[in-house]
């Protein structure tokens, strides 16, 4: 049995397959489980601990030709674009089957048509099996870690991301400013983030009242995983790293902007504690953008920081 999973991106997508990835391994436990991704990505991947091959995707009609030679006996497409359509095409598996995106009920949910929601997205993910007829016992994500950074000597230590792939996805950086502020002297506090969002992550390490470690842009993806897990809480926004905390069971703040659980990204982990705004506009988009299209930003901006703090204060307590 040999079986091909399709997800070339982006980070936080990526982690959400792993429970497919590993229900497929459960049912097919000698088969010949490869997933294709593109190459940022492959050191996520491995963090699954049931794909047997990684194929970096490279757009080029020489991957193309080696997934023509490859004979899967069934292919999973987790992302449906069109560069999935070529994959598809191209590998000529027996069984082909693409998730259900319900890319309508995002769009009715983002326009407030419906009330309806998702529950997650790793449930529309799980739809590629039932068409596959595969059953399957709903899981969290979980990645798998070789090697972990050691603790921090201080007491407890708190990573955060300030950043986001939209603006209207970023917790406003003067209100990261108040929040560290109000932090207890024997907590430690580290930034993270690409490389673009160094300049965030100055600003709020330059602003604040205390000494902070700025690790932005100075990580790889598997350094980043080492680091997150030894961690006591993450702070981010709706994001990748949201979804890597979670997958490695950390205790979590997840705070939502312009985006919203309802539509499927809420962090899956029992330890997380989610701060959403819930007002009449929101959510304004599906994955955020540079502006609030109303100019007032309330989403983010009413959020509070005492409330934020206290949830700090009852999950490291």
């Amino acid at each position: 049995m040999k079986i091909l999973i399709i997800r070339l991106s982006s980070l936080g997508d990526i982690v959400l397959t792993q429970p497919i990835a590993a229900a497929l391994r459960a049912r097919y436990p000698k088969a010949q489980i490869d997933f294709i991704t593109k190459p940022a990505f492959h050191t996520i991947v491995e963090k699954f601990d049931c794909i047997d091959n990684i194929i970096n995707w490279d757009e080029s009609l020489n991957c193309l030709k080696n997934l023509n030679k490859s004979h899967y006996d069934l292919c999973l497409d987790l992302h449906a674009k069109f560069n999935t359509l070529l994959i598809k095409t191209f590998c000529h598996a027996k069984q082909t089957v693409t998730y259900s995106k319900k890319h309508n009920l995002r769009k009715a949910i983002v326009k407030h048509r419906t009330d309806e929601t998702i529950s997650s997205t790793v449930q529309l993910y799980y739809s590629a099996l039932e068409k596959a007829e595969i059953p399957y016992r709903f899981t969290n994500p979980q990645l798998f870690l070789k090697d972990q950074s050691p603790k921090n000597n201080a007491e407890k230590t708190i990573g955060i991301f300030p950043g986001a792939t939209y603006k209207t996805k970023q917790y406003p950086p003067e209100k990261i400013i108040d929040l560290i502020n109000l932090f207890q002297d024997d907590w430690q506090v580290i930034l993270f983030g690409s490389a673009s969002e160094a300049a965030l992550s100055k600003q709020i390490s330059a602003s604040v009242k205390r000494p902070v470690q700025d690790l932005c842009g100075k990580l790889n993806l598997d350094q980043l995983c080492s680091q997150i897990a030894s961690l006591d809480l993450v702070i981010s926004n709706d994001s990748g790293p949201m979804h890597i905390a979670a997958a490695l069971d950390k205790p979590q703040i997840a705070i939502f902007g312009a985006t919203d659980p309802a539509l499927g990204f809420a962090p899956l982990n029992s330890k997380a504690v989610i701060f959403n705004h819930n007002i009449s506009c929101k959510p304004c988009s599906l994955h955020g953008a540079e502006t609030c299209p109303l100019k007032h930003f309330k989403c983010m901006l009413s959020l509070d920081n005492i409330q934020i703090y206290q949830s700090i204060q009852k999950t490291l307590s």
